[in-house]
């Protein structure tokens, strides 16, 4: 009876540790929710190359020059579908505010690859 207990168990976590790594996810990110009459505020790429065995970080910061709309969407979509794209960090601002900090980094020895997309009323 144990042996055939601890042989299942055995034979779960293997499979279990099997299927974790067949699972390559992207890291998109949304914050806030839209709403009826939103408007498209903006869309901005962000591109940076690897470098060899190194973090690369890079900020982006959304800044309103006439209109103070408020924030109520960022979406940020990874164009890196295999599991090795970076992370969005919001930093400062976003939903309910009427500007945003973002903070990126990528995976060691990765690149980044992201769309950021900016709604508001």
């Amino acid at each position: 009876m144990r042996v055939c207990f601890l042989a299942a168990l055995v034979i779960f976590s293997l499979l279990a540790l099997g299927r974790g790594e067949d699972i390559k996810r992207s890291h998109s990110v949304t914050w806030g929710a839209r709403v009826f009459r939103d408007t498209h505020l903006e869309r901005v790429i962000i591109n940076e190359k690897s470098k060899f065995l190194r973090v690369v970080t890079r900020d982006y910061t959304f800044k309103q020059q006439t209109f103070y709309r408020k924030i109520t969407q960022i979406v940020i979509t990874d164009q890196n579908k295999n599991g090795k794209g970076g992370y969005a960090h919001l930093k400062q601002g976003g939903p309910g505010a009427t500007f945003a900090h973002i903070h990126f980094k990528s995976q060691r020895n990765n690149g980044i690859s992201f769309i950021v997309d900016i709604y508001g009323l």
